[in-house]
């Protein structure tokens, strides 16, 4: 099965009530209603492997696993491409169905909209040419990661010296060059930003000094607070792709491990 490649449903065609994901030779799985008659509105970030433009549709993991979704509920799907802010406030205020791109599960977008169950983890990685694996091999060297990371506080704690980064692209721009003798970042963001370089991806192995180790974040679809229908049909069919190995799948065709797809108890971040 080519999970990072799905197919999408061509038709849908209007029934009675505004928005009802029904075709005419389609027999969608879930019933509820979209903001637009047979169609899926979704809030983009153009963020691989998360989230991207791909052959004129959603791509990325997300991409691909709301594509599946669409296909099996007869809907077409329509993007716009959005910040990471204005994808929340495109959901929040009926201008998306949904929005896509990692997104983790935190406290603050709990409030204004709704975070579907988790989809996969964003496990923490190191990016350095030395194959750095552990917290102890990167206490005394220069380390660096991304400003807003959850880990940040607890890196500058364990790690003397280690500095933030305005973006993931600078971070991993320092790594290459060899300014940086590693980077901590998510990892799917490290897996494309390195690819076809010297430097090796690895996750970071579990220790208690980094939290994130052992408990990483979750990422969810962002919804709207006002259809239960659509939220419970994107929250049953997150669960079916979990149970059918759909999800590590199309983890593993972007390059992440497939155990990401365990996510264990739904969280936030607070």
């Amino acid at each position: 099965m080519n999970t990072a490649r799905l197919s999408l449903a061509a038709v849908a065609l209007t029934l009675s009530g505004a928005g009802l994901a029904f075709a005419q030779d389609c027999t969608p799985k879930h019933s509820f209603t979209t903001l637009s008659q047979g169609t899926l509105t979704v809030a983009l970030t153009n963020t691989p492997p998360y989230s991207a433009e791909k052959d004129g549709t959603v791509g990325g993991i997300d991409g691909d696993l709301l594509a599946k979704f669409a296909e099996e509920n007869c809907l077409k799907i329509a993007y716009e491409i959005f910040t990471y802010p204005a994808a929340v406030s495109a959901v929040q205020t009926g201008r998306a169905d949904v929005a896509l791109g990692g997104f983790y599960r935190t406290a603050a977008r709990d409030k204004v909209i709704t975070l579907s169950t988790p989809v996969y983890l964003d496990q923490l990685a190191v990016a350095s040419k030395d194959g750095l694996s552990t917290v102890d091999q990167l206490i005394g060297k220069k380390i660096g990661t991304v400003e807003g990371y959850d880990w940040v506080m607890e890196m500058e704690d364990t790690i003397d010296g280690s500095t933030t980064y305005p973006s993931s692209l600078n971070l991993a721009q320092d790594v290459q060059a060899g300014r940086l003798d590693a980077g901590l970042e998510g990892f799917g963001a490290a897996v494309v930003l390195h690819a076809g370089t010297d430097v090796k991806v690895v996750l970071l192995e579990a220790d208690p000094r980094i939290t994130a180790t052992t408990l990483a974040s979750q990422t969810a679809f962002l919804l709207p607070k006002n259809n239960e229908e659509f939220v419970t049909a994107v929250n049953a069919s997150i669960e079916d792709y979990r149970s059918a190995g759909v999800i590590g799948e199309v983890l593993s065709a972007y390059g992440l491990d497939p155990s990401a797809a365990d996510v264990g108890e739904s969280r936030v971040i607070d």
